[in-house]
């Protein structure tokens, strides 16, 4: 006598959602619907325990270390991280800004939510999709522009930003030895702000040396300090110090 109850096609095949969560990092329903995992399933990990509501409509393990940066990459899929929030991710910025800076396409739809708190900004042609690296912040995947091309981001929007955090950016990056005079121009180029940045370069420039050792030495010592933080119990989606590593 045949079972009473018949499994959908391809049951067999698809993901669980624990294996999605995994395989992911963050999970929306949209994620779901395109693996074919079962909503039930969802609902009962939650029940568990074993994940949880990161964001409106975004869930995590409840183990992972979840930022606010890595959420809007995942809500905003084509977005990616700029500015000050860029600054934060290759450790030239001390703490996480309070809200999560994201550059979008000149004609995309903007992001419509308040959590986490964002600040978008446009940006077009080769100032959009050069200089983008996919990086893991805490094994969650993001995707944010590259130090010399965030440098030159910030001299783009000094009036906005201030001409300070643009400079210290410039010779925190250059001394500590993540980019080169060269990358900086090229993107200085691309963002159409070479006028802005020359200057600065050849000051940088003249001066290397003694300044290059100090520099580096300091951006050790602060490196040595985000890792110390992260041996310390940290609590889900606060802002703090991020672990980035390339792919």
């Amino acid at each position: 006598m045949g079972s009473r109850m018949r499994r959908r096609p391809g049951y067999k095949s698809r993901p669980s959602v624990a294996g999605l969560a995994e395989s992911l990092g963050l999970l929306r329903s949209r994620d779901l619907e395109t693996h074919g995992a079962p909503r039930s399933q969802l609902n009962l990990l939650c029940n568990i325990g074993a994940l949880r509501e990161v964001a409106p409509g975004v869930w995590a393990r409840s183990s992972a270390m979840v930022t606010a940066a890595a959420i809007a990459v995942k809500r905003v899929p084509r977005g990616v991280l700029c500015l000050k929030s860029a600054l934060w991710v290759h450790g030239l910025l001390p703490e996480s800004p309070t809200e999560v800076w994201m550059a979008i396409g000149a004609h995309a739809r903007k992001p419509r939510w308040d959590q986490p708190p964002l600040q978008v900004v446009r940006f077009s042609g080769r100032a959009q999709t050069e200089g983008i690296e996919h990086r893991l912040l805490w094994g969650l995947p993001i995707t944010v522009y590259g130090v010399a091309k965030t440098v030159a981001d910030l001299f783009k929007y000094r009036n906005k930003l201030g001409f300070p955090i643009a400079v210290r950016a410039l010779h925190d990056a250059l001394l500590s030895g993540l980019t080169t005079s060269d990358e900086v121009r090229h993107f200085a180029e691309i963002c159409r702000v070479r006028k802005s940045v020359g200057p600065y370069l050849e000051v940088l420039e003249a001066r290397r040396g003694q300044d290059i050792l100090r520099a580096r030495q300091a951006f050790l010592a602060r490196e040595a300090a985000r890792a110390k933080l992260l041996e310390a119990p940290l609590l889900h989606q606060l802002p703090g110090h991020p672990e980035s590593e390339s792919r």
